[in-house]
C-alpha cells in the first residue's frame, strides 16, 4: 500500500517540477512575458529620447532660420551701403579720367610750343646777323619755364593717372564684396555648404544613425545641407546636416545614398554637395 502512495507521491512532485519549470519559461524566456516588458520597455525609452532630440533639432533649426534671416537683412544693407558708397567714387573717377584728359591736352599744347621755342631758338643761333643778347636771354628763359611746366604737368598726369588706376581697384574691391556676399547669402538660403568645405568623421555612431564632424560654423557649414562622406575617390554616402556648432557639426545619414555593405568610419573626408 505505502509503495503505491509513495509512487503517487513522486509522479505529483515530478509533475509539479514539470508545470513549476514550463511557467518560469514562459515568464523569463527569449519570448517570455518579461522579455516583451522589457522589449516595450526599451521601445518606450528609444522613442521619448527620438521625441527630446527632434525637438532639440527643431528648435535648433528654428533658430538656425532666425539667425540666417537676420544674416541676410544684414547683408542686404550692408550691399546697399556698399552701392550708395560705390556711386560717389564712380563719379570720381569720371572726374579724374576727364582730369587727365585736360592735363594731357595742356601737356601736348606745351609741348608743341616748346618745340617751337626751340626751333626758334636754333634758327635764332644759326642766323648770321646774330640774335641779341637779351633775346637769347628770353628765350632761354622761356624755355626752362617751358621745361618746368612740362615736368609739373608730367608730374600731375603721374598722380591723375594713379588716383584712377586706385579709384578703379577700390571699385572692383567692392564689387567682389558685393558679389561674395550676394553668393554667401544666396548660398545660406539654399542651404548649401561652401563649394571648397574640406573636414572629416570624428565619430560615426551606427546605433544611433549619426556622424560628428571636425568642422561647423568655422568652416561654413549650414544647418540642413546635404555633405558627401569620400573614402579617396569613392563616395560612402550622403548626410544631412541637423546640428551645426562652432567648430563641429552633427549630420544624419541618409542610407538610400549608403553603398551596400559599407559604413561611415572615423577619419572619413566629407565635402560638400552643391547639387541635391
Amino acid at each position: 500500500m505505502w509503495k503505491y502512495i509513495i509512487i503517487a507521491a513522486v509522479v505529483l512532485f515530478l509533475g509539479a517540477c514539470f508545470l513549476f519549470y514550463k511557467n518560469n519559461e514562459a515568464l523569463t524566456g527569449p519570448e517570455g512575458e518579461v522579455a516583451a516588458y522589457q522589449s516595450q520597455f526599451d521601445m518606450a525609452k528609444k522613442k521619448a529620447v527620438d521625441i527630446e532630440k527632434d525637438k532639440a533639432i527643431k528648435r535648433y533649426a528654428e533658430l538656425r532660420t532666425a539667425y540666417f534671416k537676420q544674416q541676410c537683412e544684414q547683408y542686404n544693407e550692408e550691399r546697399t551701403s556698399l552701392e550708395a558708397e560705390d556711386a560717389p567714387l564712380e563719379q570720381e573717377i569720371a572726374k579724374a579720367n576727364a582730369d587727365l584728359e585736360a592735363a594731357k591736352a595742356d601737356f601736348k599744347r606745351y609741348d608743341e610750343e616748346f618745340k617751337a621755342f626751340h626751333k626758334n631758338a636754333a634758327e635764332a643761333a644759326g642766323d648770321d646777323s646774330g640774335a641779341g643778347e637779351e633775346d637769347l636771354k628770353v628765350i632761354g628763359e622761356r624755355i626752362a619755364e617751358l621745361v618746368q611746366s612740362n615736368n609739373a604737368l608730367e608730374a600731375q598726369a603721374a598722380a591723375e593717372e594713379k588716383m584712377t588706376s586706385d579709384l578703379g581697384a577700390e571699385s572692383e574691391k567692392t564689387l567682389k564684396m558685393i558679389e561674395e556676399a550676394k553668393k554667401l547669402a544666396a548660398d545660406r538660403m539654399a542651404r548649401l555648404s561652401p563649394v571648397e568645405l574640406k573636414c572629416s568623421v570624428v565619430t560615426a555612431d551606427p546605433t544611433w544613425d549619426y556622424v560628428i564632424l571636425d568642422g561647423g560654423i568655422d568652416k561654413g557649414i549650414v544647418i540642413g545641407s546635404r555633405l558627401a562622406v569620400m573614402r579617396g575617390e569613392q563616395k560612402v554616402c550622403e548626410l544631412t546636416v541637423t546640428l551645426v556648432e562652432s567648430n563641429k557639426s552633427s549630420c544624419d545619414v541618409v542610407y538610400s545614398t549608403m553603398r551596400p555593405g559599407d559604413k561611415v568610419r572615423p577619419g572619413d573626408a566629407v565635402v560638400s554637395v552643391r547639387n541635391n
